[in-house]
């Protein structure tokens, strides 16, 4: 497995706890501006994000030929989930344990696999079960950073 990847998302899911009970759970729940999430829905998008991933990345690795990426409504799922009611604590255990399920399943894949197994995204293009991990990671460095950055 790229190790980078992985290394990249065990730092997250050690670090990232600690930083997220620093800012509050009043920091966490303040809307980004307005007509945008607040933190504590774009950790919730995380999660959702892990969930829709995780099983692609199981599916992927055991489908013959080309895996198909479905979308998924990430607005429908933030709205669906209630993430705005749920405590900041509940929504990082649900983050935690499903990252942990994805670095389980991740490290376990084999490189051949990896680079291998082709996946046809939404858009059209196809790209390897790598490119995926890694796109999952650096989606989720993205909205880290959106939830970490204090304004």
């Amino acid at each position: 497995m790229e190790k980078r990847s992985i290394d990249r998302l065990e730092g997250f899911v050690q670090a990232i706890p600690a930083k997220i009970e620093q800012l509050g759970c009043e920091h966490m729940r303040v809307p980004r501006s307005e007509g945008k999430w607040s933190r504590l829905q774009i950790l919730g998008h995380l999660c959702d994000s892990a969930i829709h991933n995780l099983i692609r990345f199981i599916d992927a690795q055991h489908t013959s030929g080309r895996y198909t990426v479905t979308s998924y409504n990430q607005d429908a799922w933030v709205v669906a989930q209630r993430y705005e009611t749920a405590s900041v604590e509940e929504v990082l255990a649900l983050w935690e344990s499903v990252n942990l399920s994805i670095l389980r399943v991740v490290s376990s894949i084999p490189e051949e696999s990896l680079s291998s197994s082709q996946v046809l995204l939404p858009d059209g293009e196809i790209r390897t079960l790598l490119w995926l991990v890694d796109d999952y990671v650096e989606h989720m460095n993205h909205h880290l950073r959106q939830i970490l950055h204090v304004d």
